[in-house]
């Protein structure tokens, strides 16, 4: 009994963590290459959510996947087109309402299609056990994601390390000054970023709905913005590898607590543990666990 009161917990916690981690890694990017906390990137998510669930039951699987990604993908472009890029040389704050703006236009539309106020269902992207870990059974869906998300966190760190354009993101983001007089065409490097973040949006809303099951339209809000935002800060709000491994804290955190806590007692539980944590980490490392001093 104890040990599945572990397990099963530390399961669930890697691998909702690690979508969280990935949301997280995109609101990172945009925070280091434009210095704004986007509020548009739940929506991402869910603009992710519904160009797979609406779609696969007309084409393949992987199709669908990659459309909902592509979604995201497109959303996250014309964010940064649209309405970041006319406002760049503006203060911040406005960059900030403009994101929010973003969000609201995109839930605003939820609303006109009258998918306000449903739930939609999310069935298992794959059927089965795998195997069993100390008396828990691993699906292999769950398998599926963890693998997924570690691919696109890898691929990432591949990019960021490997080519041109990923160094030249990089550069962009820690002096952008610099960046323009060695040639660097900021504009393509923002363009970039806010795709890349749309894509991870994207990823994360087709992997995690079907966890629960099922989604509603407001879930890339309510569900993943705050904590992605929390992975971040945990993990230090510049650094990529460090939102990875917030969102891993964060989702092990909140299961734990969830499992081992009475629910009817304390059924904030988690989010509360989640809070300590964040201030026990911010009073003993402020920068984060993976951030470093400005």
């Amino acid at each position: 009994m104890l040990a599945f009161e572990v397990a099963r917990p530390v399961v669930l916690g890697v691998v909702q963590g690690a979508g969280v981690g990935l949301m997280a890694i995109g609101l990172v990017l945009i925070y280091k290459s434009s210095r704004v906390f986007n509020f548009a990137a739940g929506e991402f998510a869910t603009v992710g959510a519904f160009g797979f669930y609406l779609t696969k039951s007309h084409v393949p699987f992987l199709v669908a996947a990659l459309i909902g990604v592509l979604a995201a993908l497109g959303t996250g472009l014309l964010t940064e087109r649209l309405v970041i890029r006319p406002l760049a040389n503006r203060p911040r704050v406005t960059l900030l309402v403009a994101t929010a703006a973003v969000a609201i236009f995109v839930i605003a539309f939820q609303f006109l299609a009258g998918a306000q106020g449903k739930l939609f269902g999310a069935k298992a992207l794959v059927s089965g056990n795998a195997f069993r870990l100390v008396g828990v059974f691993v699906s292999w869906q769950e398998i599926v994601i963890v693998v997924v998300l570690a691919a696109s966190g890898a691929a990432l760190a591949w990019f960021f390390g490997r080519t041109d354009l990923g160094l030249a993101t990089l550069a962009t983001s820690q002096e952008p000054t610099a960046a323009r007089l060695m040639g660097i065409r900021l504009n393509r490097v923002a363009m970039l970023t806010w795709g890349l973040a749309g894509a991870l949006g994207g990823v994360a809303g087709v992997l995690l709905p079907p966890l629960t099951q099922n989604f509603t339209p407001a879930f890339g809000t309510t569900d993943l913005l705050i904590p992605a935002f929390t992975a971040a800060v945990l993990g230090g709000m510049t650094s990529v590898p460090g939102a990875f491994v917030g969102g891993l804290v964060l989702g092990l955190v909140q299961n734990l607590t969830q499992f081992n806590v009475s629910s009817n007692r304390l059924p904030g539980a988690p989010s509360v543990a989640v809070l300590v944590v964040l201030v026990v980490v911010l009073v003993v490392r402020p920068t984060g666990i993976l951030g470093r001093e400005a």
